[in-house]
């Protein structure tokens, strides 16, 4: 899988939360977009401000961006973060000129599901994963996932309602009788998109999200989906483990505006 179908999935994910929150009567509006080529995420709900974001820019697609801007500033969004694949010097500062700078790496991660087999994985010990269905587990499912993240109130609310979206597929992970991690996915196409996973801080540590990965992994592959893909910060314990699973990481790097004065005074 290329970068721009991993781009593309990960966007499709993004829109589904997006509608979700919308419907749910979340405040503020909910946009998910695509204008030649760039993929766009747009929201004034408080609290949510980095999610605006727009993946695809590249030096075919630059042209737009200035549209995709004024569109952000009309429906008074902050400004979105722009990511960018490997840019190029000039694509680089064409984008200084536009007022953006590199603001650090975002990558995506990407795995090819063909030589998998179906199946679950288990961790060490007694740690096992299952999928939870049915109210009452979903209800367990929300209740771990928001307790890991541990998230302000405006946060934990949107993550509540993506992930009770009808779309998602959740899945736990237990120490004995007690769950202590959980992890989404979502379907698109023929691919798996990973995201929203979370662990009790007592149980860090303890290889759950790597049995997570490795059984939603087994599960998509099952299913007949040929590819995952994922986004993680990078160096961090989640991007660690999907890079232990077998997955491998596209660059891209996040590009911020300055403020006003600042692209004035250049």
């Amino acid at each position: 899988m290329d970068i721009t179908t991993a781009e593309r999935r990960l966007h499709d994910r993004g829109r589904l939360a997006f509608a979700a929150a919308a419907s749910a009567g979340l405040p503020g509006y909910f946009r998910a977009f695509e204008v030649n080529g760039l993929l766009g995420l747009l929201t004034t709900s408080p609290g949510l401000e980095f999610l605006n974001s727009v993946s695809g820019v590249t030096e075919d697609s630059l042209d737009a961006v200035p549209d995709v801007l004024a569109a952000f500033a009309s429906a008074g969004a902050p400004s979105p973060v722009l990511t960018v694949v490997e840019p190029t010097a000039a694509l680089g500062e064409q984008l200084r000129r536009l007022g953006f700078v590199p603001s650090g790496p975002r990558p995506a991660a990407v795995a090819d599901l063909s030589a998998r087999h179906g199946g679950t994985m288990r961790g060490g010990g007694e740690l096992r994963v299952s999928e939870a269905k049915g109210n009452d587990e979903l209800q367990l499912f929300l209740d771990i996932l928001t307790a890991g993240y541990a998230a302000p109130a405006s946060l934990t609310k949107y993550l509540v309602i993506e992930h009770s979206a009808a779309e998602l597929r959740r899945f736990l992970a237990w120490q004995g009788d007690e769950p202590v991690a959980a992890a989404a996915m979502s379907l698109h196409g023929d691919v798996a998109v990973l995201g929203g996973a979370a662990t009790l801080p007592a149980a860090r540590g303890t290889g759950a999200q790597l049995a997570l990965l490795h059984h939603r992994l087994h599960r998509a592959a099952h299913a007949g989906y040929t590819a995952a893909t994922a986004s993680a910060a990078p160096d961090s314990p989640s991007f660690r483990n999907l890079i232990r699973a077998g997955f491998a990481s596209w660059s891209r790097v996040g590009w911020r505006s300055l403020p006003a004065e600042r692209v004035r005074a250049n």
